[in-house]
């Protein structure tokens, strides 16, 4: 009977999360149209062939994107966009963003080529709609601001320039954050914080490119672009090995956990699960990438310690007698011991032996506090808990997602870290819900 209410209750939540879903999709395509309207009123498409040729790179460049696990993807475009800001007019860049985004043709992973014919008609509409408004107004108030300050550098205004940019992001960054709080029901003004200063330094480089394709473009015209542009193509490329090149070491990696989580049916897909869970608080924190991969890879192997405890204790059903505990309490050292004999991986070896630590000062094996535990090993701690949680064990079983965050907030400055905690519960609920797809 509880399970059935609860079933009712979570398809009521779903149902409600779609209406509202459906309404801010409808309305961002809304004002699209009344921007499109009211933009053809404005300005005039002087040059079709210019226009169809920054659609058809815009196109490309968006068709040759590069997936990055779990937050999306990047693409030359929004230079592209940039560009088109720079060199005509607000609804000519508008309609390139747009047009882009329309026709693009990635290869995702397990579903082969995706393009709008066989793309869910409400993602097609929210992707144009976002872009055609954050492009179209962001190019009007490189108009306002050109016309209003003339600083010029050659057919440049830098001023009007950085203005562009700031309305592009924040827009950019709000009509995302409004969509995520509406899937994952968070407050609204901590996802826009963390979306906006993740996206900064992005946007910026991008933006230098557009800069330089529209130098290109008054140089040498639509040739010099063009020529400019392959070589943006390549940089693509070298990236992709690059994600690539990090994709077969997380992948060695798991190969590894699993093997070491094959006799352990209560624990496996454990440290999958928690590897997914750390490297998404880590991004909602915003750190580096270097830091990210860091916190993965100890993720990954932080229980491979567990390699030395008899197994008999490991699957113990009741509960553990004090001695046996103490056993299991020793895999962080041996875990630590294991990982500092490989040389790749002995900056994560004191993650790895301190995951157990409380931000009380009473945790194992060394009982750290708050000012000694770092940074990297509270945001383990933290999703090495969670899933603990939300999984069956042996002595209980799991809690539900919000049972298991709430315990995340009351033992926050007790067990977890407290200056990190509602950014992990924004990212582990994302995480919860992704995982179980």
């Amino acid at each position: 009977m509880v399970d059935g209410v609860s079933t009712m209750n979570n398809n009521l939540e779903k149902q409600k999360i779609n209406i509202k879903l459906y309404v801010y999709i409808t309305l961002l395509a809304s004002i699209a149209v009344m921007l499109l309207i009211n933009f053809f009123e404005m300005y005039t498409i002087e040059d079709y062939t210019l226009l169809t040729v920054f659609c058809v790179l815009s196109a490309v460049a968006e068709t040759f994107l590069i997936p990055l696990p779990k937050i999306g993807a990047i693409s030359v475009s929004t230079a592209l966009a940039f560009t088109a800001i720079i060199l005509t007019n607000p609804l000519i860049a508008a309609v390139v963003m747009a047009a882009g985004v329309a026709f693009r043709c990635p290869y995702v992973d397990g579903k082969g080529r995706v393009h709008i014919f066989n793309n869910p008609p409400y993602k097609t509409i929210f992707n144009i709609s976002q872009y055609f408004i954050n492009t179209g107004i962001a190019g009007l108030a490189y108009v306002v601001v050109d016309n209003l300050l003339n600083v010029r550098f050659v057919f440049y205004n830098p001023v009007a320039g950085i203005a562009a940019l700031i309305v592009y992001i924040l827009l950019n960054t709000f009509c995302m954050s409004v969509l995520m709080a509406i899937l994952l029901k968070e407050k609204f003004s901590n996802i826009w914080k963390s979306s906006f200063y993740g996206m900064l330094i992005n946007i910026l480089l991008v933006s230098l490119l557009g800069i330089i394709l529209a130098f290109a473009f008054y140089s040498y015209g639509t040739g010099g672009m063009l020529l400019f542009f392959i070589p943006l193509l390549f940089a693509r490329y070298t990236f992709k090995l690059y994600i690539d090149m990090r994709k077969n070491y997380f992948d060695t990696m798991n190969v590894l956990v699993r093997a070491i989580e094959a006799s352990d049916p209560y624990t496996s897909g454990h440290s999958m699960r928690v590897g997914a869970y750390a490297e998404a608080i880590a991004k909602q924190l915003g750190l580096p990438q270097g830091k990210i991969d860091l916190i993965k890879s100890a993720a990954l192997l932080h229980d491979i310690g567990k390699i030395g405890i008899d197994k008999k204790i490991l699957n113990k059903d009741g509960k553990l007698e004090k001695e046996e505990f103490d056993t299991i309490k020793s895999h962080p050292e041996i875990g630590a011991t294991i990982i500092s004999d490989l040389s790749y991986l002995s900056n994560i070896t004191e993650i790895i032996r301190h995951h157990h630590e409380r931000n009380d000062g009473r945790g194992y094996p060394d009982g750290l506090d708050h000012d000694k535990i770092p940074l990297e090993t509270s945001i383990l701690t933290i999703a090495d808990s969670f899933d603990a949680m939300t999984t069956n064990r042996p002595y209980r079983h799991s809690l539900s997602l919000e049972t298991a965050l709430n315990e995340i907030k009351i033992n926050a400055g007790t067990q977890f870290n407290p200056d990190i905690v509602d950014d992990a519960i924004i990212a582990l609920k994302a995480t919860y819900f992704s995982l179980s797809e």
